[in-house]
């Protein structure tokens, strides 16, 4: 399959192969059509499970299936993400640290086999209120069957806890926690679903609409949560159960070289 053959060939499930062109072949079969990815490939890979197909082969192959067609673990079209990769001669600028970005989601590393401080938050995580036991809680998303769910990650438990249908869940696969370099934040009132125009995007539902980070009082205690607009309340999680608050803020976050322009 190396080399100059450029013709096409069909993969698994009838699937053809993506025409492939001049660039040198890789290494790495795509799981789909069989073929070599190449470097000039548009190459997606899946969120949860983590393998890695040519975006053609995959967007028709989650056209009529929801599961990964590697491993067949659950994933949908919400729920995956291209992968930019880079193909050249090092240069001196490789062992170069890249420049923090002023707002990032970063994993958590929670499995019951990790480091014994990983499931610490990284500096700049955003800490706000406290759980239901009184134990401090950050900013964080993570994806639960279709939604990215905001949540609210607590480091004494190593778990984040989202609402969803009802009830409360403990996650700790696929968890990010919120962290800012160089930004300012603030906690605008909302009511009955209103957000701020800049309000951060937090999440999304399972049929598209963009969800926020909120904060409300609830039984005397400042409580994080998901602000969902067409439910027009903010729901958190609450031994076991979801609630929610119709009155709450909701988090702004500004880049400190945007303010000043």
């Amino acid at each position: 399959m190396e080399g100059d053959n450029t013709d096409s060939a069909a993969g698994e499930d009838g699937v053809p192969a993506p025409a492939t062109g001049s660039s040198p072949a890789l290494n790495v079969l795509c799981a789909i059509c069989n073929e070599f990815f190449r470097a000039n490939d548009i190459v997606f890979s899946t969120a949860k499970c983590g393998h890695v197909f040519h975006k053609d082969c995959l967007t028709r192959w989650l056209n009529r299936s929801s599961t990964c067609p590697q491993c067949r673990s659950s994933c949908t079209r919400n729920r995956v993400h291209r992968l930019y990769l880079n193909f050249a001669e090092a240069t001196e600028y490789d062992d170069t640290e890249p420049p923090k970005m002023p707002i990032e989601w970063v994993a958590m590393d929670l499995d019951v086999h990790s480091f014994p401080d990983a499931h610490q938050p990284p500096e700049g995580a955003v800490q706000c209120g406290t759980n239901e036991d009184g134990l401090p809680t950050y900013v964080a998303r993570a994806y639960f069957n279709d939604d990215l769910l905001p949540s609210v990650y607590v480091p004494e438990k190593k778990a984040a806890y989202g609402s969803y249908a009802c009830r409360a869940y403990a996650l700790t696969d696929d968890v990010e926690i919120l962290v800012l370099n160089d930004c300012d934040l603030k906690w605008v009132p909302g009511q009955h679903g209103s957000f701020p125009h800049d309000a951060l995007h937090t999440g999304y539902s399972e049929l598209g609409e963009i969800t926020y980070m909120g904060r409300g009082i609830y039984e005397g205690i400042l409580r994080l949560g998901k602000v969902h607009p067409s439910h027009k309340v903010m729901y958190m999680p609450h031994r076991g159960a979801e609630v929610n608050v119709n009155t709450y803020e909701v988090l702004v976050v500004t880049p400190r070289d945007h303010a000043e322009r």
